[in-house]
């Protein structure tokens, strides 16, 4: 009995020595594997900077369009409205015609009142229109010169200290660029409306029909910005606010 005994505790001893044993190797083996590992710190630094280009990706486009806000705020105060008719009313559902009441839009370019506009908007040399401004004041208009094949005017009004518009050139302008175009579409209930496009082709030619007579305007560019009838005499301008000209 004695003997069975020894060697029970024996076997036990065994086994638990073999197993203390075994888990000693497996921890050995293990701490041995982990510390050994090499991480590649390359990927990590590649993954950060992407994640940062992402992020200033994101507020360089955010600080863009803000920037593009405040243009476009100072430039809608140097866009007139203009109309043949001292009140050509407020609402689009009037029975006057958009062509009877001659709603446009002009653009100031000096700051003692001058301001350029379409020809079919403002009449012809000599002819009298009213000129509103952003702050809502009044002015009698005249035109002081006109060219009807280029469907351009420059009226007068008499003020002085206004906000004007620079004047841009066209020659480097390619298709695709971003535009804004400023007008009164439809009355002067959407005054100083704000759309955006690109330049969609450059040098068209189109033909103009008038009491039996024609005539081609040359070298127009041509944008996919919404246009309405009363953006007529309107800007179109690039992101720093100069107008686009030819």
């Amino acid at each position: 009995m004695r003997k069975r005994k020894k060697i029970t505790v024996k076997r036990k001893a065994f086994k638990l020595f073999f197993v203390l044993s075994l888990i000693w190797i497996l921890g050995v083996f293990m701490y041995n594997t982990y510390t050994n590992i090499e991480i590649d710190d390359s990927n990590y630094v590649a993954t950060k900077i992407q994640s940062t280009k992402e992020e200033q990706t994101v507020e360089k486009t955010e600080e863009n369009s803000k920037k593009i806000a405040d243009v476009l705020e100072e430039t809608t105060k140097k866009v007139v409205g203009i109309s043949k008719l001292k009140d050509p009313g407020n609402s689009i559902l009037s029975k006057t015609t958009e062509n009877e009441l001659g709603l446009g839009t002009g653009v100031i370019v000096t700051e003692n009142g001058y301001i350029v506009s379409n020809e079919h908007v403002t009449g012809s040399k000599y002819s009298k229109c009213y000129v509103t401004l952003e702050n809502g004041a009044n002015y009698d208009g005249t035109v002081v010169w006109e060219d009807s094949n280029l469907d351009l005017s420059i009226i007068k009004i008499n003020a002085k200290d206004l906000p004007y518009i620079n004047l841009g050139d066209s020659k480097n302008i390619r298709v695709g660029e971003t535009v804004y175009a400023i007008g009164n579409p439809i009355g002067f209930e959407f005054r100083r409306t704000v759309t955006s496009g690109i330049i969609s082709a450059k040098n068209r030619t189109i033909k103009i029909e008038e009491e039996s007579k024609s005539s081609y305007m040359t070298d127009l560019i041509q944008t996919d910005a919404t246009i309405n009838p009363g953006n007529s005499g309107g800007p179109l301008i690039y992101p720093n606010g100069d107008v686009i000209r030819n």
